[in-house]
């Protein structure tokens, strides 16, 4: 049976640069997609998420969850295995998991950084990922922080994988070394 693997985790958690390394190590064939494509798809009226979200962006945000699962299932029929990185988080994540029982062999993996990394990470970058939750007086630190609670919102289930002083190559080789640990 095919591989369906999620990966998400916070901005800068490294979740696009891991997710296609670890697609061409899965497979053949394997195919990989970013939810970020989705998230730009929206190039009229789209409305971010924040700390304390529009209706409007809550439905953008399944709309884009919705994309990349038909996305993984056209993939799957076909016969791929396939991997998409993306900021899932809470209730989503055993919504889009789940839709592949039966189809696919459906694992997680929630990348954990520190929050040092992150915003060392972030600060590289150039630009920050994180200004929505950057209230008044907040450092970078403290959005990322506030952030970070999210994360404790999906079911310990899956692999958690603390990335922090870690290559991608190394994060990848963690995840295929445990990926039975990460089967949902």
């Amino acid at each position: 049976m095919q591989k369906v693997v999620l990966i998400t985790g916070m901005q800068a958690a490294g979740k696009s640069t891991i997710a296609p390394l670890l697609a061409s190590r899965l497979g053949p064939p394997a195919a990989t997609v970013d939810g970020d494509v989705y998230f730009r798809a929206v190039v009229a009226g789209a409305v971010g998420m924040t700390p304390d979200p529009e209706p409007e962006a809550l439905r953008q945000l399944q709309l884009r969850y919705d994309a990349s699962a038909l996305v993984a299932r056209h993939y799957l029929e076909a016969g791929f295995d396939f991997v998409c990185s993306d900021i899932i988080l809470g209730e989503y994540v055993a919504r889009w998991l789940d839709s592949f029982k039966g189809i696919a062999d459906p694992h997680l993996v929630v990348l954990v950084p520190s929050v040092d990394s992150i915003v060392e990470r972030e600060l590289g970058r150039g630009y920050s990922s994180y200004s929505a939750w950057q209230g008044p007086g907040m450092t970078l630190t403290d959005a990322v922080r506030a952030l970070q609670e999210g994360l404790q919102d999906i079911p310990r289930r899956g692999l958690w994988l603390d990335t922090t002083g870690q290559t991608p190559e190394e994060s990848v080789e963690a995840i295929l070394d445990n990926l039975e640990s990460s089967a949902w």
